[in-house]
């Protein structure tokens, strides 16, 4: 399953995995951060965040942002993930959603 990851220090990664997105997060539940749909692309996608972790993600927080959610100060690493709105489960995503992700990743870093 593809998504991506979005580390406290900055980095980006699109790991793969059926389950491995919960192990990215951390021990802690992860909290779901609804996102906008992506215009141009297959479905919606949700963020995940671990709002328990003391680390605050401000490259992560802006991607976040970007992609719809609320301006807000974020911790711990980011993971964005495909979304079903019908069975209201994670999938992975698709070429154009990891596309629009990474260019939101790379403004956010200009």
């Amino acid at each position: 399953m593809r998504y991506v990851l979005i580390g406290t220090a900055g980095t980006y990664t699109v790991p793969g995995g059926i389950e491995r997105w919960k192990t990215d997060l951390g021990t802690q539940s992860p909290t779901r951060v609804p996102l906008a749909p992506l215009p141009g692309t297959l479905g919606p996608i949700t963020g995940w965040i671990n709002a328990a972790a003391t680390t605050m993600n401000d490259i992560g927080g802006e991607v976040l942002v970007v992609l719809g959610a609320t301006g807000q100060d974020y911790h711990g690493p980011v993971v964005i993930t495909g979304w079903d709105e019908a069975a209201e489960t994670v999938r992975g995503l698709n070429s154009d959603q990891a596309a629009a992700i990474r260019q939101a990743y790379d403004d956010a870093n200009a």
